[in-house]
């Protein structure tokens, strides 16, 4: 269930920037992706918001695209101990509907 509270600082950079969301074998996983764009100048304040320290760990993965870097942020929500339902308001509409039952299930 959603807590309602956010990390105002992920929740600024998501509203600011390009979000999606996406599944992938969701009947095996029970996961909705959720995605961030970040713009190459933008990695610095990313590594800020998530710490030195959890990149270490093993970093991300991310898919590098010729205007910007796109990053999974499950974990980073999770980080923060947060659902994705919480930052409802940071995807498009459209797209949190075609996956709104998934993210249901997801947090259920």
């Amino acid at each position: 269930m959603a807590t309602g509270q956010v990390n105002p600082n992920l929740y600024d950079l998501l509203k600011e920037r390009e979000t999606g969301l996406y599944i992938q074998n969701f009947e095996k996983n029970r996961t909705v992706f959720a995605y961030v764009h970040l713009d190459f100048g933008d990695i610095s304040d990313f590594v800020k918001l998530v710490g030195d320290d959890y990149l270490c760990e093993g970093g991300y993965d991310a898919k590098i695209c010729p205007m910007s870097v796109v990053v999974e942020i499950n974990d980073v929500i999770e980080r923060f101990d947060n659902e994705l339902s919480d930052y409802k308001n940071c995807f498009d509409e459209d797209d949190w509907k075609r996956h709104e039952k998934e993210i249901a299930i997801m947090e259920a």
